[in-house]
């Protein structure tokens, strides 16, 4: 009924636990973990096939490689596709899921299993929610999810009975949310529950969400916000519409003039 996809891209040193983490959370539901690496130049092929020889023979682990680098959201549309289960659970290779919520949260994706998209919670390092915390689960209708996204990092899960294409822009390189606004204009409101699913590491500096990843692809946050306007832009209010924009400037112009300088610097 579930698979956990995990995309990697030279995080030999770490993903290791996220892999074990996934592979702990679908033993006692059933399920499988698939494994994208997007044309790493480290150890992480050598290290997955040693450390997990017997769940690759078994098929619980699947390791799929690209023969280029594509970027994060093409990878995740890969491990989409290789997925077979009812629900696929997006991971990244630097957090861990939390194994004592797997059982609640398989029961919870059996009752809904009618939806296109839901949303676990996160916690942080220290074992804070990460973002707003609320007490009985949230309909992200498209002007919430236009305004608060996902009220914090979250964990997607994206049912491919009723969403069987990839979900993401693979030319946005990141930018997962304007998947989740197109899935929820198509299908109706996503269902943010209030089980803590996934452990979010923050301290990593190859985060995309670090100043250098996101200087590094200012271009297509650019690209990404303008899209997401375009999604949107009717369930949005006409401020965040003017922010979005203003901030997609910014990014087009960082991308053109910082972007080149931090690449000469290293």
């Amino acid at each position: 009924m579930i698979s956990v996809a995990i995309t990697t891209f030279n995080r030999s040193d770490i993903v290791g636990r996220a892999i074990q983490s996934a592979l702990d959370f679908v033993e006692p539901v059933g399920g499988k973990v698939v494994v994208v690496d997007d044309c790493s130049t480290d150890e992480t092929e050598r290290l997955i096939s040693s450390k997990f020889t017997q769940k690759l023979k078994s098929g619980t682990l699947a390791y799929f490689r690209h023969h280029r680098n594509l970027g994060v959201t093409a990878a995740k549309n890969t491990a989409f596709d290789r997925c077979p289960s009812h629900w696929v659970l997006f991971l990244d290779s630097d957090d861990e899921l939390i194994q004592e919520t797997a059982a609640p949260a398989a029961a919870l994706l059996k009752a809904h299993d009618e939806e296109a998209l839901v949303f676990f919670r996160c916690v942080d390092e220290t074992g804070a929610i990460v973002g707003q915390r609320f007490d009985a689960p949230q309909r992200l209708t498209l002007p919430i999810y236009a305004t608060h996204a996902s009220y914090g990092e979250a964990l997607v899960a994206i049912n491919k009975a009723v969403v069987p294409e990839p979900p993401f822009d693979a030319d946005l390189q990141g930018y997962e949310g304007v998947g989740c606004a197109r899935l929820i204009k198509r299908h109706g409101p996503a269902l943010l529950a209030t089980i803590v699913a996934r452990r979010y590491y923050r301290v990593r500096k190859d985060r995309l969400s670090s100043f250098k990843g996101t200087l590094k692809r200012a271009r297509y946050l650019a690209r990404g916000h303008l899209r997401y306007i375009s999604i949107c832009g009717d369930a949005m209010r006409p401020k965040t519409r003017l922010v979005l924009r203003i901030k997609a400037l910014a990014y087009f112009l960082a991308a053109g003039l910082l972007a080149p300088l931090w690449s000469r610097n290293g």
